[in-house]
């Protein structure tokens, strides 16, 4: 145990299931800074160090350049306590499940000069942090650096306790009290919009990715059931292979190798077909170009999912087939326009396979060539 840290952050962090669970009130800017100080705690480390965190790393993750806005966070993250469950000495819930208020941090300073913030968790958190043998939840970090916003960063963690099951039903007042907002969002369509489907598109380009269930009393909704692929379950489809049109058109837009997993599921149940697959792309992208959505792969994952843009879907299908029975003119121009459509896929396929780190230069130049070809050919159809 050293009495300063700036060792480089670990790759795996760790918490106890009772701090996971605490009542922790966090904006984004926090969120990191809770984040940094988790990563630097050591395998080995019998009491907390005091740490150097650098300001512009921090900034830059948060999206901001404003230095005194940062002065205000550390002010207001210094003073931050959490509502969590008392543990007994060796780190195990007590029988009669206790809450207590415990303050996050023993210390906290700005140092301006020098680029740095130091801080130090306070050591009554031991029993949640340092030493874990039992009761503990554990996540790469490379993926909650992904996040955006404090509440998809709790709701990682929620769902990472629970990842053997690949499901976790919650109390919808539970989960707001979790994430400090039980005064907020009076609306639960607002609290849906603002925190759920904020989560799930910031999830979606993790290595947890979920959907979500309403569970109604009546009218009103009690509880949220989530479902994730279970850690282990998943199969992920051989690199060494070739992908099929639908799945090298959603990796070339940036939909990660799980949610791939939880597509095809829903593919091979019948929820939709194909074509649907196509459809989101189209219709993102159009999203994207307009400036409505920032996260592609994200929004792309959730109309998959959800199946929101369905009817949409079946409509552009009816007046499909009804223009189909008209002019051969009008034929063309859907026809035309499906190749388009399977061109700008194509061209992102081969995106992907130029830069993506998942192949090898061994199993990369086959896929290219493939995708090259399968362009020359739209290509050619297109200048007939």
């Amino acid at each position: 145990m050293a009495s300063e840290s700036t060792i480089v952050a670990r790759p795996l962090v760790v918490q106890h299931n009772a701090l996971v669970n605490a009542r922790l009130d966090l904006n984004t800017t926090e969120a990191r800074l809770f984040l940094a100080l988790l990563a630097h705690i050591q395998r080995d480390d019998t009491s907390f160090a005091m740490c150097k965190l650098s300001v512009r790393e921090l900034m830059d993750s948060a999206g901001s350049n404003n230095y005194d806005h940062l002065r205000r966070t550390l002010k207001g993250f210094a003073s931050r306590t959490l509502t969590i469950e008392k543990l007994g000495p060796e780190g195990r819930p007590t029988k009669d499940r206790k809450l207590i208020v415990i303050p996050l941090l023993a210390y906290a300073e700005y140092r301006e000069g020098e680029g740095l913030i130091e801080a130090q968790f306070n050591e009554h958190l031991r029993n949640y942090l340092l030493e874990l043998r039992d009761n503990f939840t554990k996540a790469q970090l490379t993926e909650l650096l992904k996040l955006k916003s404090a509440s998809s960063y709790r709701i990682y963690w929620l769902l990472r306790e629970y990842a053997t099951f690949g499901k976790r039903t919650i109390k919808v007042e539970e989960l707001k009290n979790i994430l400090g907002l039980s005064t907020e969002y009076d609306r639960f369509n607002n609290f849906r919009v603002k925190v759920l489907d904020r989560a799930q598109l910031e999830l979606a380009e993790t290595d947890l990715p979920f959907t979500y269930e309403l569970l109604k009393q009546g009218r009103v909704v009690t509880d949220i059931r989530f479902s994730f692929p279970p850690q282990g379950q998943v199969t992920l489809p051989a690199l060494t292979a070739p992908p099929t049109a639908w799945e090298a058109a959603l990796l070339g837009v940036g939909v990660s190798m799980v949610s791939l997993a939880t597509v095809r599921t829903r593919l091979e149940a019948g929820d939709y077909d194909e074509g649907y697959v196509h459809f989101v792309l189209h219709q993102v992208k159009t999203q994207v170009a307009a400036g409505k959505v920032k996260k592609e792969a994200g929004a792309v994952f959730k109309a998959l999912t959800d199946g929101y843009l369905l009817p949409a879907y079946q409509k552009a299908q009816q007046v499909a087939v009804t223009k189909s029975k008209g002019k051969l003119t009008t034929t063309q121009a859907s026809t035309r326009k499906k190749l388009l459509s399977e061109l700008e896929d194509a061209q992102n396929s081969l995106l992907f396979f130029q830069t993506s780190v998942l192949y090898t230069d061994e199993t990369r130049e086959p896929l290219i060539q493939q995708v090259n070809t399968k362009i020359a050919e739209l290509q050619q159809q297109l200048s007939r």
